[in-house]
């Protein structure tokens, strides 16, 4: 067994931005751990510790979609096309166990506006494979996160059922002084077009950098030029904000 204290962990929530309108169209649910001096910091370390625990895995797992449920499914209620996007392990994901717990949370009703984010890596495992046909089975959309951190080309993923293409800020970063990046970048848009997968830029961190993304065609921003990951009391002051200032030209 771990040394995980699941009450000790918490979920904020990063804003996804749609480029054209600036308005906040989702969030991705992001674990954090709360320390005991109450200061708040990234749970990645933990996450990956999980790996060798499945049942706290599990716990782990539980307590973010019942976030999901107390803090974002009013919001599904309020707004029709809202989202959230989650990770969740391939192993699970594929285990016959994620149904039966969104069923118990109370989270079937909305299976339609979550999003299972798999990484690139992980989709071309037959783990992962397995994970994407559960989630659809299901009635989830999926994500291919963390894209342009492998090897792989878009060509590989053909035949995969997968809906929405993050791309990795590591394609993002050389756009801006990089003509043959900048075409590349364009020819990723292209071709997750041609495979109606809609598409999101991830580390965002400037005007510049949403600019670019918005005149290439991308779909939708996330990153600290809008906003980091918030707790749930932010989230309703951010959707009344919204972003479109943000894109206006400098």
């Amino acid at each position: 067994m771990t040394g995980i204290r699941i009450e000790a962990l918490i979920v904020h929530y990063q804003p996804i931005v749609d480029l054209d309108s600036g308005a906040v169209v989702g969030f991705e649910a992001l674990s954090r751990e709360r320390a005991a001096d109450g200061s708040v910091r990234s749970a990645g370390a933990l996450m990956d510790e999980l790996e060798r625990d499945p049942e706290q895995q599990y716990a782990v797992i539980r307590r973010v979609l019942d976030s999901i449920r107390r803090e974002i499914v009013p919001i599904f209620e309020a707004r029709p096309a809202f989202y959230v996007s989650v990770n969740i392990p391939p192993g699970a994901l594929g285990s016959g166990r994620i149904g039966p717990m969104l069923a118990e949370i109370g989270l079937n009703p909305w299976l339609s506006r979550i999003v299972v984010e798999i990484t690139e890596r992980q989709a071309l495992s037959d783990l992962g494979r397995g994970a994407i046909d559960a989630a659809r089975a299901l009635g989830i959309t999926v994500a291919l996160d963390d894209f342009g951190t492998g090897h792989s080309g878009l060509s590989q993923f053909v035949g995969l059922d997968l809906d929405v293409l993050k791309i990795d800020r590591s394609l993002l970063l050389p756009v801006l002084a990089n003509r043959t990046a900048a075409r590349m970048l364009r020819g990723i848009v292209g071709l997750a077009a041609a495979l109606r997968m809609r598409t999101i830029a991830e580390g965002v961190e400037s005007w510049e950098q949403a600019f670019f993304l918005r005149a290439a065609g991308i779909d939708y921003g996330q990153g600290f030029f809008w906003s980091p990951a918030v707790p749930a009391s932010e989230i309703e002051q951010l959707l009344n904000r919204g972003y479109a200032d943000s894109l206006q030209r400098r």
